[in-house]
């Protein structure tokens, strides 16, 4: 039997029935069903009483449906220009597609895991043996819904398609999140790979991921294989799967009780038998927004609506692949994520809708401005979230590598996408991609959109924007910020106010207000005059959001300044009032004049010349800590107690104010006065009651949810303050606003009427409308046609091509339009100002015209204007909300006996209390309400102004028309109710579906006719050898049984053995033998797990010691950690441990207690071996950063607390020589005991710190210290009796010869090593050594010039370390992967700066851009911040060093200069080692090139440049005395010097030289630069540097170079280029120059003195 596919259009009416069928059942249904509809078979049957986090393996089937065209569709209804239309016509459309889909997907056993925005992830969980008939069965849903759903052309002209990957395998379901929310994640190799299969699937096709394809009945599928793609792709099956779905329904939650199964039942779940537990616990899986609903029985579209919202998408990428982690490791990292983003969405009203995993990491998607979320400033706590928990994971997370962040503002649809049976609630549109995209495209940071940075409100200084790129899916994104959150300079006084005000354009509307400021100007300069005379000292005016406060301080401001007054403004933030004394410190700084000062200094001076009287100078000081200054403490002040001087403080500054004050008239004026901190409110206050000033301040109403404080309430009680609320405009006023926004000189009155009615006298609302209109090109603005003198035509030709409609933008598109990011001439939002036509002739007039075929009816309310209503909303009860919904469809007007009737299950007693909130929130009002200008400020009269009736039938009112309560004793007695504002009427209405509405209508027409250690790869369980045996009994360990085994060996052991001639060889055979075994080990058993041990482990064990107050163990964590870090090579986090470790041992010593937690009580005492490897680890940090001074003084402190003193003197070197020598000879005749564990533990940290010593000493020059050192690791090796130890001891003699030029022992101990290794037996710990000695013969044939044979232990010790996972081992193998593959690194990391390093050498030597030199500088200032880039100084010399020599080349000496003095400043102190070599050489280059410039110039100090530069060469020369692998570099460079001084005879005899020692070493990029030299030099090549510029513009790029020649390249590279003939120093030439120049060109150290 063959099931091919057919295409059948589906039956929409038949559909439509068994869906309305569907929908009746589950609403019959118990509520335990609903909930089960929100989550996934494997929620509702999970275990009950297991604690989180936890995780269950098991195998199953994916299927996931990706649906194209749903971010299209849900576009096109939010353009829509209808009021009442696309909610819920887009809810429909989407359901009904989606349910078809989910239809097939049950009807087949099927269970959706989730809808990911426009994707569907379906599984079947069953027993392994049944995969490949699930698998089938898998296909043919996916070949169903292909046929059934695979096109579908919607209403508004959008196709919805859909493509299908299937993956089948082992799976892990993780349960994470805490008591109240909990989060399920499905992850493993299935979930990667039909990500993978989904993704080479196109429109209509199913596609089959690899494993599925291995695990499923091959002889039964037709299948098209897909090329070079291991997946394939199915055309159809041929025989219809025997598997039986309903034994397998009959099977699933069979522990779960369930009403009688029907056959029609499509899901199992939706049948559950009420059960309080299992429904309690799966309300925990469902987001707090649909709750309510399930509880109140409403149905589910209620929630589906289009809202402005703000979208976070979180994504953690974890150190290593998250699918490497074991299982449990990844369960605590999620977990930590989901508690740590789950706390700050609880702090900031947002939401965690979502958690997936895929290739792209963990991410969380994250919601603000849900139902009953919504605030005024959500995009600001949305912000502060995001960067809070950027910053929280990053700390709290110890395995996590980068978490990014992107923030999106902006109208989406929400609501339960789905099928009645399973669906989700969630949310979909442009803006949900742009902040995936952004997330993804801007790693590592907190990224938004200008529509989050704009309407969040907060300083700019907390925003950065970043460079723009092309996002994949999203047109036009606008720019994009990244948010710095409080990590901004400090700033003192810097407070300006965002909006001024614009010549020609006057404040309309407010004659009122401004005369009260023309009399308290008045009086005020009046009362200076006359001390009798008494003035109102504080003007308030209080207005909600959008009430023009703003502008009204901007022309105060304007008005203030053309008077003979000190204005002094500033506008205050929402984190200014938590900062305590910032208002304080701005009004300080403003009356002092230092806002503009650079720096304290500057500050202070200023200050002084303020401050003339004698007795506020003395105590100047006070102003130190509020200022950011440094006076010195006076007598007085320093005798003061922290109480004490805290009040004269106050005192000082209040008489500080107070005198400045008198000097001349000040006027503050102070924006966003909410915002004042609780400090700054007590100094004001008393400023006010004692300073001679005029304050203004402009606030919102209602400041603070718990009240004002005090001392704010305090000054509007004040008897001269003025308190002023702004009422509305009127409707005149409007049309002239509207004219001024517009530049125009007349609007339609169909406009003016629109106006008028929908903003409701709002200045605000009036801006954000006529906006509206614009952008939905409803308006159009057209010029007064005049004729041009000739004169103007002259002067502004380019002018006369000026459209007559200049606002209508052909570049405005219509996803534009809701987004925001299609942006006037001049920004609405910060200049209230629509479009700007200063450029156009002044002459000039403009009209605005209604646009053809416009319905200003029904345009919807602008996104600003709704968020800012549902704002108000989502601060109501739900009881509320339902009454203002209820009222919002009644009418702006409406009885109270009329919202008892209509609204449901309403009581005379419930809406009596809703009235009461409703009125004091401000949402509704006594309809015959007077509304005054100014009210005096008492408890009394906010409660009348808020609660009280004017209806004329109120018995309550009197004859006097004195106002009543609206409620008394809790009766209501207002009859007749409005809306205070016809916005949130509005808004609240649109919340309503169009069904919804119709049924609320109908009962409204009808009253009214009526009335959620130890890793067993490597078996490591410690990180400092021994370290359970140093401290005795603190940690205990129950795996002691896989504690490593150690193996004595003789000590003669370590003399040669006899050669065979064939040692080499077997060495390198065994090598390969040994890796192959571990490879295939690997596979068996898997990699190693160290690293998610350590992150998800140990490091948080040592918080939780902290927290029980164990300070032994936790000390011990603390370096079992740092350890661990550095074995990871993560040394900013290790220095982080070991910082905590050394205020842990202060402390103790101090006889304070460890840290917080700890007993004071119980003594505590650290043993000398953790204090030692406190200072190794440390030592250990700087060796590896470059910090070789530091490094050695940490190494023999940690020897000190060993009893393994390093001598200080000399006598008593020259002792400590003299016995180590002799214990070696004794060493040498002995067999040695194995000692304890104890022992074996010491002798292991004396083996690291000798070792590193001596390396050490190399560096410095100092041999007899580097021999005692030596000496010393090699007799505590020996005295270990472990042959482990003694060969690695070995390895270090070998390269310890080799650093000191006996080349006798080098080969001598070469040979033995190559015997010993040979001979091992297989072991970890003997591949690590294999490893050690195989690099260190790289290390040793690269330094002595062997380039072949170098290269080759190179490629075997990179075979050897990938199958070892020794990060700490291995830190250049990311840098090695990269150039091998030539990809674009990621985040910052030391081997993305040696892959920069690497490419600058391809730009600079080889001439060709493995990446453009752009590229390359863009990471070298991009790493200057990144500390651990910055700790790496052989690295940063090679990055700084790069870009000079290549300005050097160019002669762009101003960018040369920058990078030199960088690079200058590491070079003076960088050790000699084989990775600072390379720096060094280009920097020697540079300035070689640099003395040619001053030859060039004629610099009078060429001859000090001169010596200084010789001086470099014969550095060289000692320093890298065995490191012969640049000495042809540096002799060609040498030769060059010559060149320019005028001896070229020398120069061509040292240039031989240099050539014959790159032919010998096989340096033929060398060679190749010689030559050309040679060839330059004798006039066979005529290259000037400008040629190489021209060069570098064409350079060719990898691929590109791989199809040349080599000889081709030379074009691309520098030719070192003699001065013209006339330039001469002969000065510089000396004899003894001539003489040094003939030095035997086969020595291996050319000496360049």
């Amino acid at each position: 039997m063959t099931a091919k596919r057919q295409k059948a259009p589906p039956n929409d009416l038949t559909e439509n029935v068994n869906m309305l069928k569907v929908k009746e059942e589950v609403q019959s249904s118990h509520k335990i069903g609903r909930i089960a509809a929100h989550v996934p078979d494997i929620v509702v049957y999970s275990s009950l009483d297991r604690e989180t986090p936890y995780a269950e393996r098991f195998n199953g089937v994916l299927l996931f449906a990706d649906i194209s065209g749903f971010t299209a569709l849900t576009e096109k209804f939010s353009l829509s220009s209808k009021k009442d239309y696309g909610a819920d016509e887009l809810t429909h459309t989407l359901n009904s597609y989606i349910g078809d889909v989910v239809s097939q997907i049950l009807a087949d056993g099927g269970d959706i895991l989730n809808y990911a925005g426009d994707a569907i992830l379906a599984l079947w969980a069953v027993e392994r043996s049944q995969l490949s008939e699930v698998i089938t069965l898998a296909i043919r849903c996916g070949l169903n819904i292909q046929d059934k759903c695979g096109i579908r052309e919607t209403e508004v002209g959008c196709q919805l398609r859909v493509k299908i990957g299937i993956s089948a395998g082992k799976l892990s379901k993780v349960i994470v999140g805490d008591k109240t929310s909990q989060y399920y994640v499905v992850i493993g190799r299935a979930v990667d790979e039909v990500r993978l299969a989904e993704s080479l699937a196109v429109a209509g096709t199913v596609i089959l991921s690899p494993n599925a394809w291995e695990l499923c009945n091959r002889q039964n599928l037709a299948i098209d294989h897909i090329e070079n793609e291991r997946p394939v792709k199915v055309r159809y099956i041929k025989q219809v799967p025997q598997f039986s779905v309903e034994n397998y329904l009959q099977e699933l939650g069979k522990n779960v009780e369930h009403e009688i199964l029907q056959r029609s039942c499509l899901r199992k779940a939706s049948t559950l038998k009420p059960n309080d537990e299992r429904e309690n616990f799966m309300r925990k899986y469902v987001i707090k927004t649909v709750l309510p609903k399930i509880d109140d029985n409403q149905p589910l579209e209620y929630l589906s609506e289009m809202r402005p919202a703000t979208i976070v998408f979180v994504n953690l990428q974890f150190e290593d692949a998250i699918c490497d982690m074991e299982l449990i490791s990844q369960c605590v990292a999620i977990h930590k994520a989901a508690i740590s983003i789950g706390q700050q969405m609880l702090l900031h009203h947002g939401r965690i809708n979502k958690v997936f995993m895929f290739d792209k990491g963990c991410t969380f998607l994250c919601l603000f401005g849900l139902p009953g979320d919504k605030r005024v400033d959500e995009c600001a706590h949305a912000l502060q979230a995001a960067y809070s928990i950027h910053q929280a994971c990053l700390q709290e997370i110890k395995s996590l590598k980068t978490i990014s962040v992107g923030v999106t503002t902006g109208p989406v649809f929400c609501g339960v996408m789905g099928h009645p049976l399973r669906h989700e609630y969630t949310v979909i549109g442009r803006k949900v991609n742009l902040a995936a995209r952004l997330m993804m495209y801007y790693p590592g940071l907190v990224s938004c959109d200008n529509e989050t940075c704009v309407f969040s409100r907060l300083p700019s200084f907390y925003f950065t924007e970043l460079p723009r790129k092309a996002l994949k899916g999203v047109c036009r994104p606008g720019p994009i910020y990244q948010f710095m959150g409080s990590r901004h300079q400090t700033l003192v006084g810097k407070a300006p106010m965002s909006f001024q005000r614009r010549e020609g354009y006057p404040l309309l509307g407010r004659q009122k207000e401004l005369e009260v400021y023309f009399k308290g100007l008045k009086d005020f300069l009046e009362a200076r005059s006359s001390v009798a005379k008494t003035y109102n000292k504080v003007i308030i005016f209080e207005g909600a959001t959008g009430y023009g406060k703003s502008h009204l301080l901007a022309e105060i401001v304007h008005r203030a300044s053309k008077e003979k007054v000190r204005v002094m403004s500033l506008e205050l933030t929402k984190p200014d009032i938590k900062r305590s004394n910032y208002t304080l410190q701005t009004v300080l700084a403003l009356l002092l004049a230092i806002q503009d000062c650079k720096g304290y200094a500057e500050r202070e001076r200023v200050i002084l010349s303020k401050i003339h009287d004698p007795e506020l100078r003395e105590n100047v000081c006070f102003l130190n800590d509020i200022l950011k200054v440094k006076f010195p403490l006076s007598l007085s002040v320093s005798l003061m107690d922290s109480q004490t001087k805290s009040k004269e403080m106050r005192r000082y500054f209040l008489q500080l104010c107070c005198k400045l004050v008198e000097k001349e008239p000040c006027v503050y004026v102070i924006d966003q006065a909410h915002f004042v901190d609780q400090a700054s409110w007590s100094f004001l206050l008393e400023v006010c009651q004692q300073a001679s000033l005029l304050m203004f301040m402009a606030l919102l109403p209602q400041a603070s949810p718990n009240g004002l404080f005090p001392d704010m309430e305090r000054i509007i009680c004040l008897p001269h303050t003025v308190y002023l609320k702004l009422p509305v405009l009127e409707p005149p006023v409007i049309a002239q606003l509207a004219c001024q926004a517009l530049s125009v000189v007349h609007i339609p009155n169909e406009v003016k009427l629109f106006l008028v009615e929908r903003s409701h006298g709002v200045p605000y609302y009036c801006e954000e409308l006529l906006k509206s209109l614009y952008l939905r090109r409803m308006i159009v603005i057209e010029a007064i046609e005049e004729e041009e003198c000739e004169d103007m035509k002259i002067l502004f030709p380019q002018d006369h091509s000026r459209s007559s409609q200049v606002w209508q933008d052909k570049e405005v598109q219509e996803d534009d339009i809701l987004s925001g990011s299609s942006q006037p001439k001049c920004s609405v939002v910060k200049t209230r100002k629509i479009l700007a036509l200063d450029g156009s002739p002044a002459e000039q007039s403009f009209v605005c015209l209604v646009g053809k075929s416009a319905k200003l009816a029904e345009v919807p309310i602008p996104l600003t204007l709704k968020g800012m209503a549902l704002a108000h909303l989502d601060q109501l009860q739900p009881p509320e909300q339902m009454l203002v919904k209820c009222a919002a469809i009644i009418g702006h007007t409406f009885t109270t006996q009329m919202l008892l009737d209509i609204v449901p299950e309403m009581t005379q007693q419930k809406l009596n209390l809703s009235l009461v909130s409703l009125f004091k929130s401000g949402t509704f009002e006594c309809t015959s309400r007077h509304k005054n200008l100014s009210l005096p400020m008492s408890k009394e009269a906010e409660c009348c102004s808020i609660l009280s009736c004017y209806c004329a039938g109120n018995e309550h009112i009197s004859s006097t028309d004195v106002v009543k309560p609206a409620s008394v004793a809790g009766v209501w007695k207002c009859q007749v109710v409005c809306f205070c504002t016809s916005l949130v009427k509005e808004t609240a209405y649109d919340l309503w579906l169009k069904e919804q509405k119709k049924e609320i209508h109908s009962k409204c027409a009808t009253y009214l006719q009526q009335q959620a250690y130890r890793c067993h790869q490597c078996a490591r369980d410690e990180f400092i050898c021994g370290h359970k045996a140093a401290v005795g009994g603190i940690i205990t360990d129950s795996n002691d049984d896989l504690t490593q085994e150690s193996y004595s060996v003789p000590s003669n052991q370590i003399c040669p053995m006899e050669e065979n001639g064939n040692d080499e060889q077997n060495f390198l055979a065994r090598m390969d033998s040994m890796v192959a075994e571990r490879r295939a080990s690997i596979d068996c058993t898997g990699s190693c797990s160290c690293a998610e041990l350590v992150e998800c482990v140990l490091i948080p064990l040592v918080r939780q010691w902290m927290g029980v107050g164990d300070v032994s163990k936790a000390f011990y964590c603390l370096l079992e950690s740092a350890a661990a870090c550095v074995y990871l090579s993560n040394y900013l986090r290790a220095l982080s441990f070991l910082n905590e470790a050394k205020i842990i041992l202060k402390n103790l010593k101090t006889g304070k207690p460890a840290f917080e937690t700890a007993d004071p009580k119980v003594k505590v005492k650290i043993c000398e071996f953790e204090k030692a490897c406190v200072f190794r680890l440390t030592g250990e940090i700087q060796f590896n950063t470059g910090q070789i001074l530091e490094a050695e003084k940490n190494f023999v402190k940690a020897l000190r607390l060993l009893n393994r003193r390093f001598p200080r003197n000399l006598v008593a070197f020259s002792m400590k020589y003299i016995y180590e020598k002799m214990k070696n000879l004794h060493y040498r005749h002995q067999d040695l005991e194995i000692p304890q564990k104890r022992e074996q533990a010491f002798l292991q940290e004396h083996v690291c710190c000798l070792s590193h010593l001596w390396q050490i000493s190399c560096m410095r020059r100092l041999p007899k210290r580097a021999s005692l050192a030596f000496t010393m690791e090699t007799n505590s090796a020996t005295c270990s009796a472990e042959k482990f130890k003694v060969l690695f001891s070995t390895v270090d003699c070998f390269q310890y010869s080799q650093m000191v030029g006996d080349e006798v022992k080098c080969s001598r101990y070469e040979r033995l090593l190559y015997r010993r290794l040979a001979q091992q037996p297989y072991c970890d710990k003997e591949l690590e050594l294999i490893f050690y000695f195989t690099r260190s013969v790289a290390i040793v044939k690269l330094c002595a010039g062997n380039l072949e044979q170098s290269v080759q232990y190179t490629v075997q010790a990179q075979q050897v370390i990938k199958v070892l996972n020794r990060p700490d081992l291995d830190i250049y193998k990311e840098c090695v992967e990269l150039i091998q593959n030539l990809e674009r690194p990621g985040t910052i990391s030391v081997a993305k700066g040696w892959f920069y390093a690497a490419c600058f050498d391809f730009l600079l030597y080889a001439g060709l851009a493995v990446r453009p030199f752009e590229e390359c500088l863009a990471f070298v200032k991009e790493c200057e911040s990144d500390p651990t880039m910055v700790a790496d100084k052989s690295l940063m010399l090679n990055l700084y060093s790069a870009p000079a020599l290549w300005y050097a080349r160019l002669a762009d000496w101003e960018k040369v200069a920058h990078f030199y003095r960088k690079a200058y400043g590491i070079y003076v102190g960088i050790p000699a080692s084989i990775h600072s070599i390379s720096g060094v050489v280009k920097f020697l280059e540079c300035s070689v090139l640099l003395l040619k410039k001053a030859l060039s110039d004629q610099n009078k100090h060429t001859k000090t440049i001169y010596n200084k530069t010789m001086k470099y060469l014969s550095d060289f020369s000692q320093h890298y005395a065995t490191v012969c692998i640049f000495l042809p570099r540096v002799l060609h460079l040498k030769a060059f010097m010559f060149l320019l001084v005028g001896n070229k005879m020398l120069a061509e005899n040292i240039l031989k030289q240099a050539l014959l020692l790159g032919e010998k070493q096989g340096n033929l990029l060398d060679q190749r630069w010689i030559r050309q030299s040679q060839d330059t030099w004798s006039g066979a090549c005529t290259q000037r540097p400008v040629d190489w510029l021209t060069a570098t513009l064409s350079m060719p790029s990898w691929e590109e170079a791989v199809k040349l020649h080599p000889k081709d390249l030379l074009q691309y590279c520098f030719a070192l280029t003699d001065l013209s003939l006339e330039v001469r120093h002969d000065i510089l030439r000396t004899p003894a120059a001539s003489e040094r120049g003939h030095a035997h060109p086969h020595s291996p150290c050319f000496n360049l003195k």
